[in-house]
C-alpha cells in the first residue's frame, strides 16, 4: 500500500516536471520566433533604405532646413509665427 502511495506521488511530481519543462520549451521557441521576425523586419528596413537612399538624404535635408530656420528665428530675422509657418511648409 505504501508502495502505491509513493509511486502515485512520484508520477504526480514527474507529470508536473514535464508540464513545466514543456511550457519553458514553448516559451523559448516563441521567443526565438519573435527574434527572427524582428531581424527580418530590420533587414527589410535596411534593404528599403539601401534601395531608396533619398529617404535618409531627404530627412537630413529637412533637418538642415529646419535648423537654418531656427538660426534665422534666433537672430531675429523671422518671427515665431513665420518660423512655424515655414516649418509646416517644409514638413508637408
Amino acid at each position: 500500500m505504501l508502495n502505491y502511495l509513493v509511486f502515485g506521488i512520484a508520477i504526480i511530481i514527474f507529470a508536473t516536471v514535464i508540464i513545466i519543462s514543456g511550457k519553458a520549451i514553448s516559451r523559448g521557441i516563441e521567443a526565438k520566433q519573435n527574434l527572427k521576425d524582428k531581424s527580418e523586419d530590420e533587414k527589410k528596413i535596411i534593404s528599403d533604405t539601401e534601395q531608396n537612399p533619398n529617404i535618409s538624404n531627404s530627412n537630413s535635408n529637412l533637418i538642415d532646413q529646419i535648423n537654418d530656420l531656427n538660426k534665422l528665428k534666433e537672430q531675429g530675422v523671422i518671427s515665431d509665427e513665420e518660423f512655424k509657418k515655414a516649418k509646416e511648409k517644409i514638413l508637408n
